[in-house]
């Protein structure tokens, strides 16, 4: 219907009103009725309670009266990421602007320049705010990843103490060696009994088991046992539960309507007792035991910590690189050319300096794959955008890392390959014409990889970017190129015939929806 026969629709039902029929309740239902024209009349295409932005019509992704894009998102939420990636393609933009009941107006953003500018230039005016810590405090509380201003502040300095040159060099000689040799272990028996294993589930084991050492002080051990790990399990579900309410503007209401509420409640308990058992621990350590614990001293601390540079992010990013990289047999000859060269024992000097080419196998997993695929922001008070569209206080900036990194303005024609050549300084001119080509030189004696380029934190922004960026992105590189080096001097690994491409897991992070199941066989 249009405005026009909308507006003449409205007049009929006024005269009607006024003149028509006296009864208390045919009265009601025409006030009713015309009510509802009126709020549709106001609200065309976009959610209720949100302003017009005729300035947006351009970059708008077109919406319903009263819902705006509310039906569109839970529709699609299953393959929110795709669906994001899809929209930027199909609109041939790097700015969109929706509308979602429960969150107002949405501006996302996908390049760099507007990405610096949020997270950078006027970081000040952009914080998590109010929807999106009530969303996730109860998992994460006011920690490092859901607070703001001189708590986030506060946090921040706090946590910062984990992270160490010295207390990497301990982690590579300890827990990260230990617990890669504890899965180097379980993957020998795999080769013994012929079974396929869930290469996904035992990274999750090995991080879980590292982190919880460095961080909790706690010996877990889900690497050598088997069923599902309480801990581990209970913190997916609460992480991905999380995520859903973000879906669902209604969810305080149809989380209590079915079993979703209870299940919460008990998997955080689960996860906090981990934690208040980690912290009553620590009083009683000694100074020397304390040191490499001296960081996240609170249950926020520590459960921030756990999700980005303790677990989610090497364990997800390992596991999707091994998923590439199985897909790319000269991808994996080239890991095995320079882990060979490589000492039985890992040092600290050894993955910095001599891997190379793993480290930019690991970089392209996490430019395609990263831990944390979208964030929200709130704008404090209005704005100018780089890109010229304004701003308005209370207006939601969303960017999405997993899209960026697929952006072929951002990242050339291929961008959505797996390509670990583009991390190398001088592969300039390749990426711009489109031609890159990962070549494999197992075998060539003398062979050197060139230097991993720096790209700006603002293109490849999946360890965040800005004051916020991660505190842990060496932590999670280090382990990684640890297990990396461990495993693939061994192991050959093949996919399970028969199975789906990995999607990921609607989550707060990037877990692999169904097991990543491979088959295990020792190098020759």
């Amino acid at each position: 219907m249009s405005t026009s026969a909308l507006s003449t629709l409205l007049v009929v039902l006024k005269d009607r009103i006024i003149k028509g029929p006296k009864t208390r309740s045919q009265k009601a239902g025409l006030f009713a009725l015309l009510s509802f024209l009126l709020l549709v009349l106001k609200y065309p295409n976009r959610a209720i309670g949100t302003r017009a932005r005729p300035d947006l019509d351009g970059i708008a992704w077109g919406g319903m009266p009263l819902v705006g894009n509310t039906f569109t998102i839970l529709k699609n939420r299953n393959r929110f990421l795709q669906t994001i990636v899809e929209n930027f393609e199909k609109l041939d933009t790097n700015i969109m602007s929706t509308t979602v009941l429960g969150l107002g107006r949405v501006i996302a953003i996908n390049d760099p320049v507007n990405l610096e500018h949020i997270l950078k230039t006027n970081f000040e005016n952009y914080e998590k705010g109010y929807i999106l810590n009530s969303t996730m405090s109860q998992v994460l509380g006011n920690g490092i990843f859901n607070s703001d201003g001189s708590l986030w502040k506060m946090h921040r300095k706090t946590a910062s103490h984990v992270f160490s040159t010295k207390i990497y060099r301990a982690l590579i000689d300890g827990a990260f060696t230990d617990h890669s040799l504890q899965l180097c272990a379980v993957l020998d028996r795999a080769v013994q009994q012929g079974k396929p294993v869930d290469l996904q589930a035992l990274f999750l084991r090995l991080t879980l088991d590292a982190f919880a050492k460095l961080s909790f002080g706690l010996e877990i051990d889900s690497l050598g046992k088997e069923g599902q790990d309480n801990f581990g399990s209970s913190f997916d579900y609460a992480v991905v539960a999380t995520d859903e309410r973000f879906m669902n503007p209604f969810w305080r209401v149809t989380e209590h309507l079915s079993s979703k509420a209870t299940n919460m409640k008990k998997a955080v308990q689960v996860v906090d007792s981990y934690a208040y058992n980690a912290i009553k621990g620590r009083r009683n350590e000694t100074t020397s035991e304390a040191q490499i614990r001296q960081g996240a001293s609170g249950r926020e601390d520590l459960l921030d910590l756990f999700m980005n540079a303790g677990r989610d992010t090497t364990a997800q990013a390992l596991s999707w690189m091994y998923y590439e990289v199985m897909k790319n047999p000269a991808v994996e000859k080239n890991i095995w050319q320079e882990v060979d060269k490589l000492d039985e024992k890992p040092t600290y000097e050894m993955l910095t300096k001599d891997m190379r080419y793993s480290n930019a196998v690991f970089l392209e997993a996490l430019r395609l794959y990263p831990p944390v695929p979208r964030n929200l922001k709130t704008a404090v008070t209005d704005d100018v955008l780089p890109s010229g569209i304004k701003v308005q206080g209370g207006d939601r900036i969303m960017f999405s890392t997993y899209a960026i990194g697929r952006n072929k303005k951002v990242w050339g024609p291929q961008a959505p390959e797996f390509m670990p050549e583009r991390w190398f300084e001088g592969s300039n001119v390749d990426i711009e014409k489109g031609t890159l080509n990962n070549n494999s030189h197992l075998g060539e004696e003398g062979h050197t990889w060139p230097k991993v380029r720096k790209e700006s934190t603002f293109k490849f922004s999946s360890f965040n970017a800005g004051p916020r960026i991660c505190l842990g992105q060496t932590f999670a590189t280090l382990e990684a190129l640890t297990v990396i080096m461990m495993i693939s001097s061994k192991f050959k690994f093949e996919l399970v015939p028969g199975q789906d491409e990995p999607e990921p897991v609607p989550s707060l992070t990037l877990p692999m929806k169904k097991p990543l199941l491979v088959n295990v066989h020792r190098r020759q």
